[in-house]
């Protein structure tokens, strides 16, 4: 995948506690982004997401970018996900709030690349929007429509904008990405940043199921009738000494699972141009969205916790043609699953030093070999000298003193690590979303088909793993499992469950 300099970047600071930057995404468009909270009937937590879609590239002289952090509750809640005693962390939010934002590649609230130009909302703002302050972005005015439509190509006007920067049909392929244990919606801007450059809409959603570090509500201001919302507060849940770990994590990734599939149904809507109460209240007009959105062409994406969600919302809802799993944690999949299987194409991408046997032999369960063509449609890549924070954008927000200190430093250049990466999930989409002529074929980092593929490539796994069919007999095998809090116990495991827990510092 070719790196596309960037006209500006902006959103990248300097400093002693600032790293390079989340890296320029590599695809012909410029990014936007907004925040959405939607309840459906029947619900009290809704739906949180934040989208990132291409924009024009010369709004970047018009729209913030947005933060990473688009509330000090979310540096309160990464740090009380490490344990951090709760007064202490509030004092390191404040400090790392008043040091400055780090910034994203993504415009907020810039206008689809095919849409029209913001109006205000009836909804005063959230202080959580992400703009920095909870400017409503009605104050961001967009060039006019005559303006912009002189700047299309006759071509342009008449098919849009297709995934990869070709012209093809108005649509845009969608994808919705699952966060990782203790982080939110904004943790995978790189990934998402970059698959939005390219013309996919992504909707990357912060789940309600205690899982994110916090999670943000909006709830009506008792006695304005539905009028006038505040923000509230989801906290993540912390395993208690001794409780027993998979039942919670299969709980959580049920509910994750239907928080994934609701985000299609966002999608769905916004493709109708189904008017609907954004809870944000941020200003910006959704029905820029409306006939340009190509729901037959969705896809599903997660890290870690997220990769468990991938796979189990693939097996619940046949609307997602394919699924990436980065680094997936396991443990929280039963086994009922891996005797139903998964109909669609897969691709799992590993860290070099997170995995372990139990989790890989877990996955090796869903893998299928090669067809006559020479494509797996469900198979296991693994990137030499990357670590579990590689597929986050964590490596780039802090300085390398820094990342050694927390021993988050990968041997791998993390900004190669992450082109690579989204190189791999790029062809995969290519080939089993888009259907494209030209990934049909034999392609070396996908195939490892010499010569071509990458040196930093592993087709399958680092590890040494056995035999993964003999699990017949397995019920009653107790594993050690290592909790949260670092000590171990032995607890009854479905058998194709992993039994570790992941580092809850590498979520």
């Amino acid at each position: 995948m070719a790196q596309a300099a960037p006209d500006d970047e902006g959103w990248k600071h300097g400093g002693w506690l600032r790293g390079q930057g989340i890296p320029a995404p590599s695809g012909p468009h410029a990014v936007g982004c907004v925040d959405v909270m939607h309840l459906f009937e029947g619900e009290t937590l809704g739906l949180l997401a934040r989208l990132f879609y291409p924009t024009d590239r010369d709004s970047a002289a018009r729209y913030p970018y947005a933060d990473f952090c688009p509330d000090m509750m979310y540096y309160k809640g990464y740090f009380g996900f490490k344990k951090i005693y709760r007064p202490v962390s509030t004092v390191l939010g404040r400090l790392f709030s008043s040091l400055g934002q780090f910034k994203t590649p993504a415009l907020y609230g810039a206008p689809f690349i095919d849409g029209l130009r913001p109006r205000p909302s009836q909804l005063p703002a959230s202080n959580a929007s992400g703009t920095g302050d909870g400017i409503p972005l009605s104050e961001f005015k967009p060039r006019g429509e005559e303006e912009e439509e002189e700047d299309k190509s006759e071509e342009e006007r008449e098919n849009g904008v297709a995934a990869g920067g070709s012209s093809g049909p108005e649509s845009h392929p969608v994808v919705v990405f699952s966060h990782g244990l203790g982080a939110m919606r904004t943790t995978y801007s790189a990934i998402c940043s970059d698959l939005a450059s390219h013309g996919y809409v992504v909707a990357s959603v912060e789940h309600r199921d205690h899982s994110a570090c916090v999670s943000l509500r909006r709830v009506p201001v008792l006695g304005t009738h539905g009028q006038q919302y505040e923000d509230a507060w989801l906290e993540y849940y912390h395993l208690s000494p001794g409780e027993n770990e998979f039942p919670v994590r299969h709980r959580q990734v049920l509910q994750r699972s239907r928080d994934v599939r609701k985000a299609l149904d966002l999608l769905a809507l916004l493709n109708e141009g189904t008017e609907f109460q954004n809870l944000m209240g941020n200003g910006f007009d959704f029905s820029q969205f409306k006939g340009k959105l190509c729901l037959e062409k969705a896809a599903l994406m997660g890290h870690s916790f997220g990769g468990a969600t991938t796979i189990m919302g693939m097996t619940e809802d046949l609307r997602f043609k394919c699924g990436i799993a980065l680094d997936c944690w396991m443990l929280p999949i039963h086994r009922d699953l891996y005797d139903r299987g998964v109909s669609q194409p897969l691709l799992f991408i590993n860290s070099y030093e997170f995995q372990w046997e139990e989790n890989v032999r877990s996955m090796m369960k869903l893998t299928k070999p090669p067809d006559e063509n020479g494509h797996s449609t469900c198979q296991i890549l693994t990137i030499r000298g990357t670590n579990h924070y590689n597929q986050t954008d964590i490596p780039f927000l802090f300085p390398t003193f820094v990342l050694s200190l927390l021993k988050m430093q990968s041997e791998i250049n993390q900004t190669a690590a992450h082109y690579l990466n989204q190189e791999l999930c790029s062809l995969f989409l290519r080939r089993y979303l888009l259907r494209d002529p030209d990934m049909q074929g034999s392609v070396p980092n996908l195939d490892g088909c010499a010569p071509g593929h990458s040196i930093s490539l592993i087709f399958g796994t680092n590890l040494h793993i056995g035999s993964v069919a003999n699990d017949d007999n397995d019920d009653d095998v107790s594993n050690n499992v290592e909790h949260e809090d670092g000590t171990s116990s032995s607890m009854q495991m479905p058998p194709t469950a992993a039994s570790v827990d992941p580092d809850p510092s590498q979520a």
